[in-house]
């Protein structure tokens, strides 16, 4: 029988064998070929994903190095560019913290060294790149490839940082570098595979780094190979690309830039390679093996083809069948028994079982590859995870986000990555659709916060092609919790200097430099009548309107002339501040740069402040000044005339006493008394003005001294006094002479300016804690004395005028009624105001300080009829005419009267008194003795002789407040000149008792 027969069986069954060994073939060659492509673009990301992260390892060493230099550069010891200012310290201190680099050097303009970290030779480095790159860009600047000159020798690469003056001014460069030879500590490359590479080039093609090491190919410090170098400089973003090295081998080689920002050029780029063969070898000696099975499995079949019949191919075949479905299923460990089967079909069975052990070790590669991967992902410091784009299936996640959340693989990720969220996220559905209608759109950035963990990342994410072709989303997260609590501190400063700036009593606004608001505080909104949120954004003369007070005219622009002179200024002085709605206010005001980092002005402050209040007591001051000028010339004046009247008035009193005295002559003595009571309340009145004219205080009813005073001078006159006095109307601590005074001529002025009589309304009432609000010196409680009349009134172009000395609108008048009241007034702490209308009449105000609780008013001292006992009594005087009325007057009392013509004779001749046994009883003498010793001195010599000496203090001009307050100073009275017989008779006899 002929087996090749047409229609021999062997024939149709070596021609069914060919036949059904067609589709294993195909199978066999797609699988291969599939598998290459696979392999190769596998590979391909590998290296891209090998060198973006060691891209991403060198990025973060330029931040490193730019951070410690721009800190460096805002330090006050290097801004100063002074060696001596502890440059040195600092830098060796930062050197010591990093010991990666190899010196960090401060340079002046020219390139010479003025401080280092660690040591090193005088030299310049005038001639670098990367220092030429910061004097022209003014900014941080990567070098090139360089052999080291400061402290080593080794090759290294170079940064360098500005440092800036006060003006913004380049001052000096600050520059480090790192050796070469610690690149190989920075990356894990100890599983690349045989023959593979990273390695790291300035701009320039030098290499700076090569792993695995091979100086006869691939030397450090020289430039690569041209081919290589031309691909890499006209890409603008990462380029894979197969080519031949430098050693012959042919490789997938992946690089990647480097740029400091994305609009500079590249400073560095990253390679990484993988032999081309060592990712083809696999799959194309897995292909050659299951060709050559599939050939001789053929061969086989034909060979024994004439030996099977019908019967005996049938089985086999079927189960054949279910074999090559259980691989199609990925059962690829299953087999089938060979025994009892036709050689043939043994041999295609055989066969397919050698394909599933190819396709076994193809997968066996794919994990391999995805080990790799993985082993990447875990390295890095942040949480990576994959997943589907469709279904939101988690595919992939690194160790971080294990350590995390647990392995979370095949779940979904917004219910395990986030806590009770209903649904995905907003971002991904859209981004899904976009991915299905184009290509991946490139890298998303944004920031969150995780629900679970309460940390916050920073997330780059990108759609990739994963290892079945579907496109899936790649997300790395990188914890920048301590980021955003820096972030969440600054806010709260900010939210400090709001409180801050809201709580301070002046008004500040701050402007942009176009002179635009940018922020007021609520002062500065009550103050312009503008609020905060109307005020942002407009320009600074809207919100601030200021003008001259002199002129009217408007001022200039606060914020040109803070930008123009770049520092603190006052601004112009008698300025208004017109309000929003046209009301008026004296401000002060000044104004201050906003600079940032670099000392650019960015803006300006201005600080300003309502001073109405403050003017009116600078007003105030000046009018006590004059008066405390005019005081001083009206005492002296007053001291020597008192001296002379009290022995006028003595005299004539004791003239009087004479009872043969004619009735003629008696009558002229008496209207010599009158004249000198007229000139000694002249005298009184000019005691108001001088320097020790303090008043001699008393606890008294305001009340009783009004109504005394009030009356003694409407006695004749057409008008009438209407008092109110409240039942419980405080006490008064006063002088109750100069306070009558003050009574008596506000009465007269309002009697004056109703010259056809009328009520003159006298009010008081208590007033409690009123210094701050009337502006009063002393703090506590005060009654309020109130004078009205309904008389012509007063202009206003003179109302500020009427307190001035000898400022009068009177033809007879002298001027210093109103400012004899202003100083008496003040003396005793109070204040005095005037409020009048022309045809209205005028109203007087005074306010004086009240005893509310523990005083009460002093009765009048009863006056002593009899002379008393007798006693030696010295009295010091330096005008001989007051030591013979005193020897009179004392003597016709029936004392024993020494004399003394200052402080040094009346202690001499008490001390000799009191050695003689003869005790004085008694001291009178003068505060006041021109080019000798005063009583002030005197009574401390006295009373350190004598404890318990008695000393009248007694004077035409007190001085230093010793009349006012004499117990202070040892006086036991306070006797005024001049004075009456029975004042001294009365002071004597009650010293004396």
């Amino acid at each position: 029988m002929n087996m090749f027969n047409r229609n021999s069986i062997c024939r149709k069954l070596s021609t069914l064998i060919i036949i059904a060994l067609l589709p294993a073939l195909a199978i066999v060659l797609y699988t291969g070929f599939e598998q290459r492509n696979l392999s190769v673009d596998h590979a391909k990301q590998d290296v891209l994903l090998i060198s973006s992260s060691l891209a991403e390892i060198q990025k973060d060493l330029t931040d490193s190095a730019r951070q410690i230099l721009s800190t460096l550069a805002l330090l006050p010891e290097i801004r100063e560019v002074n060696p001596q200012a502890g440059a040195w310290a600092i830098l060796a201190a930062v050197l010591k913290q990093n010991p990666q680099y190899l010196n960090i050097v401060l340079t002046d303009l020219q390139g010479d060294v003025l401080a280092a970290g660690g040591s090193y030779l005088p030299v310049n480095l005038g001639d670098r790149q990367h220092y030429q790159d910061v004097l022209k860009h003014k900014k941080f600047a990567v070098g090139e490839f360089i052999e080291a000159r400061i402290g080593s020798t080794k090759p290294a690469l170079a940064f360098s940082h500005p440092v800036f003056g006060l003006e913004g001014q380049v001052t000096a460069v600050l520059s480090t570098s790192i050796a070469l030879d610690r690149f190989a500590r920075l990356y894990d490359v100890t599983h690349l595979p045989d023959k593979s590479f990273v390695a790291i080039t300035d701009r320039q093609g030098i290499r700076l780094f090569y792993y695995p090491p091979r100086d006869e190919t691939n030397p450090i410090g020289r430039p690569i190979m041209q081919h290589s170098w031309e691909i890499a400089r006209a890409a603008s973003e990462p380029e894979i690309f197969i080519g031949e090295g430098s050693d012959g081998v042919r490789r997938i080689i992946a690089v990647e830039q480097i740029r400091l920002s994305p609009a500079e050029p590249p400073y560095m780029y990253v390679w990484a390679g993988v032999p081309a063969a060592y990712i083809v070898q696999p799959a194309n000696a897995v292909l050659l093996r299951n060709l050559l099975l599939l050939l001789l499995a053929a061969a086989i079949s034909l060979a024994i083809a004439s030996y099977l019949g019908r019967i005996a191919l049938v089985e086999p075949i079927a189960e054949l069948g279910a074999l090559t479905r259980k691989y199609a299923a990925g059962y690829l460990e299953e087999r089938v028994r060979l025994e009892k089967m036709p050689a043939e079909i043994a041999a295609l069975a055989d066969a397919f079982h050698d394909m599933a052990a190819g396709l076994a070790h193809s997968q066996n590669i794919l994990r391999v590859n995805e080990a790799r991967f993985r082993l990447l992902m875990d390295s890095l410091d942040a949480l990576v995870y994959v997943t589907d784009l469709k279904n939101y299936e988690i595919l992939f996640i690194n160790q971080v986000g294990i350590r995390q959340f647990g392995d979370i693989t095949g779940k979904i990720c917004w219910q395990t990555l986030r806590k009770a969220q209903p649904g995905p996220c907003l971002l991904c559905p859209k981004r899904y659709d976009r991915q299905e209608k184009s290509q991946p759109d490139g890298i998303h950035t944004w920031e969150m916060e995780n629900t679970i963990t309460g940390q916050w990342y920073y997330l780059r994410d990108r759609a990739i092609e994963w290892v079945d072709g579907r496109l899936v989303r790649l997300v790395v997260a990188t914890d920048i919790s301590e980021i955003k609590q820096a972030e969440i501190k600054l806010a709260e400063e900010r939210e400090r200097l709001a409180v801050t700036l809201a709580s301070i009593g002046d008004g500040v606004i701050a402007t942009d430099i176009e002179g635009r608001v940018v922020m007021i505080n609520q002062v500065a909104e009550t103050l312009t009548g503008w609020s905060g949120a109307a005020s942002v954004g407009r320009p600074l003369a809207e919100v601030f309107h200021i003008v001259n007070t002199a002129t009217g005219a408007p001022c200039g622009s606060p914020v040109e002339k803070v930008i123009a002179s770049s520092r603190l200024v006052c601004l112009e002085q008698h300025t208004i501040l017109l309000t929003r709605d046209g009301r008026e206010r004296q401000i002060a005001d000044s104004g201050a740069p906003i600079k940032d980092k670099n000392g650019i002005i960015i803006g300006v402050v201005l600080v300003f402040r309502d001073i109405a209040e403050q003017l009116r007591t600078e007003e105030e001051l000046i009018k006590v000044k004059k008066l405390e000028s005019i005081g001083v010339l009206a005492g002296g004046l007053a001291h020597d005339f008192n001296n002379i009247l009290t022995a006028i008035s003595g005299n004539i009193q004791l003239a009087l006493l004479d009872r043969q005295l004619a009735e003629s002559s008696r009558n002229l003595l008496q209207e010599v008394a009158k004249a000198s009571q007229r000139a000694s309340n002249l005298t009184g009145q000019l005691l108001t003005f001088a320097k020790g004219g303090q008043p001699i205080r008393e606890t008294a009813s305001l009340q009783e001294v009004i109504r005394d005073s009030a009356e003694f001078v409407l006695r004749g006159s057409k008008s009438a006094c209407r008092y109110h006095f409240p039942a419980d109307l405080w006490l008064v601590d006063i002088d109750k002479g100069q306070i009558s005074q003050v009574v008596q001529n506000l009465i007269i002025n309002a009697v004056e300016a109703m010259p056809d009589g009328g009520n003159i309304e006298v009010t008081c009432e208590n007033v409690g804690s009123a210094a701050a609000k009337l502006g009063l010196s002393a703090p506590g409680d005060y009654v309020n004395m109130s004078v009205k009349d309904h008389g012509v009134g007063i202009p206003a172009n003179i109302l500020d005028r009427v307190f001035d000395p000898y400022y009068s609108t009177k033809q007879q008048g002298s001027g210093l009624g109103l400012a004899i009241c202003h100083s008496i007034v003040s003396k005793h702490d109070g204040r005095i105001t005037v409020d009048s209308s022309p045809g209205q009449g005028t109203t007087f105000s005074v306010y004086l300080p009240a005893v509310r609780q523990g005083g009460a008013a002093r009765p009048e001292a009863e006056r002593i009829a009899s002379p008393g006992r007798e006693a030696r009594i010295l009295v010091m005087d330096d005008e001989e005419m007051i030591l013979d009325l005193a020897r009179t007057l004392l003597g016709k009392m029936g004392h024993e009267v020494l004399t003394a013509a200052d402080g040094e004779e009346a202690v001499r001749l008490y001390q000799e008194a009191l050695a003689a046994g003869k005790r004085i009883d008694l001291v009178i003498m003068d505060m006041t003795i021109p080019g000798g010793m005063g009583g002030e001195e005197a009574v401390g010599k006295i009373l350190a002789l004598d404890p318990e000496a008695k000393v009248i203090v007694t004077s035409g001009y007190s001085n230093n407040l010793i009349m006012a307050n004499f117990q202070d100073y040892g006086f036991r009275a306070a006797l005024a000149k001049p004075f009456e017989i029975e004042e001294l008779m009365e002071i004597v006899n009650r010293k004396l008792d």
